[in-house]
């Protein structure tokens, strides 16, 4: 058994050790921070609040009893 002092020494090495080899410090770098992807999204998001806010509502309509066309817009719309 190893005693509890050296795993305390060793094991954040050995663990800082395993990080860079297998390049898992990018991949916790990439997937913890913002990127170019993030942002870019975050702008459209952005984009489309204020796009919804200028939009008007939607006209409702009623329908002809005859022709089954759209034919005025509803009064209580």
């Amino acid at each position: 058994m190893i005693p509890p002092i050296l795993l305390k020494i060793l094991l954040p090495k050995i663990l800082d050790h395993l990080l860079v080899v297998f390049k898992l410090d990018k991949v916790l770098d990439y997937v913890e921070n913002p990127n170019n992807l993030d942002v870019k999204v975050e702008g459209l998001e952005d984009r489309i609040i204020g796009l919804e806010q200028l939009a008007h509502k939607p006209r409702k309509f009623v329908n002809c009893d005859a022709c089954k066309k759209k034919i005025k817009e509803n009064k209580d719309g």
